[in-house]
């Protein structure tokens, strides 16, 4: 079996599509998992939750999908959803025909996925406290350490402490992929798989037993001006 893990996604299907093609991943024979972040900002969140069902994907939650599903609970209680931005709209509107099935799913992915061979979180986690001190906002937003609501600053992994178990995140599209290996011969102790795709860069993959980064060309940028300086939040 194998086991592939994806950058954030944001909506960009075609180029998830195109992954999995490259790496002739198989739907309910081979593993998929995204380290969150799947819907939002892209053209096209409703054919990613076809993927995500095909696949059978296990996913932990992104801070754009928190938001979402903060978004969907409040339309399922008969309350504004609370749009910030229009591309939130957008999104919301192209998966309120799935809710039924999209909206337990969110609800159900954790904050990390912990195993003996990895452990997987959307942003980071506490560097010092290690997974047990992590907050859910950490999970959620950390980048820079000491944590900050920018974007500028030291990355909280340069302050990680590594183990044997590989730590997988995303959420930090201007670090692009960041690989940390004890030698160059080594396997990788920290691997960060957002390259901002949905800025016009690339989807970025890790093939776990191949240890091989693999990835594709976004087809453009899709994010209105000026979000990628507001993507901290």
């Amino acid at each position: 079996m194998t086991t592939l893990f994806v950058g954030d996604v944001h909506g960009c299907a075609e180029e998830l599509a195109s992954l999995l093609k490259k790496v002739r991943l198989r739907p309910k024979k081979d593993r998929l998992l995204l380290v969150g972040d799947a819907f939002s900002r892209g053209p096209d969140p409703r054919t990613v939750w076809d993927q995500i069902e095909e696949f059978r994907v296990e996913m932990v939650l992104g801070n754009h999908d928190d938001r979402l599903l903060r978004q969907l609970c409040r339309w399922a209680e008969g309350k504004d959803p609370k749009f910030g931005q229009p591309e939130q709209r957008y999104t919301f509107t192209e998966l309120l025909p799935v809710v039924d099935q999209l909206l337990p799913w969110l609800h159900n992915c954790p904050l990390y996925i912990d195993e003996r061979k990895f452990l997987m979180v959307h942003a980071g986690i506490n560097p010092e406290g290690g997974l047990e001190a992590t907050t859910r906002e950490e999970f959620l937003h950390i980048r820079t350490w000491p944590a900050t609501d920018g974007t500028c600053g030291p990355r909280w992994y340069e302050y990680y402490e590594p183990s044997d178990q590989l730590l997988v995140f995303g959420h930090d599209a201007l670090g692009g992929v960041v690989e940390r290996r004890h030698s160059p011969k080594a396997l990788p102790y920290l691997i960060g798989l957002d390259s901002g795709c949905v800025y016009g860069g690339k989807l970025s993959g890790y093939l776990l037993d191949e240890d091989e980064i693999v990835q594709v060309k976004s087809r453009r940028d899709y994010a209105p001006k000026g979000q990628r300086q507001s993507s901290a939040r």
